[in-house]
Formats: C-alpha cells, sequence, structure tokens
C-alpha cells in the first residue's frame, strides 16, 4: 500500500493515502519505509507523539520555513531510498 507522508505549515507531520488540502508533501512510497525514513529524520515531540519538521516550528519566516521543508523533504528521500535499496521487506 503506497502512503503519503506531508506537512503543515506548522511543521506537523502525518500520513495518509490522500494529500489533505493545505498539507505539502513529503514523500510518497511504501507504508512501512515511509514511516521509517519520516521517524528517523523528524523531530519528535517531547509532550506528545507528534512528528516535526525540523526548522519549521522555530522559524522566524514562510522563506525560513519553505527552506526548512525543502532539506527534510530531501534528506527524508535520501534516507527511504536507502531503506528500499537495502532489501528489507516493507510491504
Amino acid at each position: 500500500m503506497k502512503l503519503i507522508a506531508y506537512a503543515w505549515a506548522s511543521g506537523l507531520i502525518e500520513f495518509g493515502k490522500t494529500l489533505p488540502d493545505g498539507a505539502l508533501p513529503v514523500i510518497r512510497g511504501q507504508d512501512s519505509a515511509v514511516r521509517e525514513a519520516i521517524d528517523v529524520i523528524a523531530r519528535h515531540s517531547r509532550v506528545n507523539d507528534d512528528l516535526l519538521v525540523p526548522g519549521i516550528p522555530e522559524s522566524d519566516s514562510q522563506h525560513e520555513a519553505c527552506d526548512a521543508l525543502i532539506r527534510f523533504t530531501s534528506r527524508v528521500k535520501e534516507t527511504y531510498d536507502r531503506i528500499v535499496s537495502r532489501g528489507n521487506d516493507h510491504e
């Protein structure tokens, strides 16, 4: 099953089968590999189970937040590719 990881302007990361209006896509791919890649790179909230894009919550402008999302997305895609290429069963 394909899964989409997406982020909101606040930096909150969520997962789903479709991209909600107003959300920005991070990656789409194999369910467990997407979750693993996000889990490795995302910032983990100290108060709950939320995952956050590093750099967005503390950004001073939308430009800084956009740059943080671009960096994060690039790192997630690299990590996802490594996870999938190591040949583990992720479906």
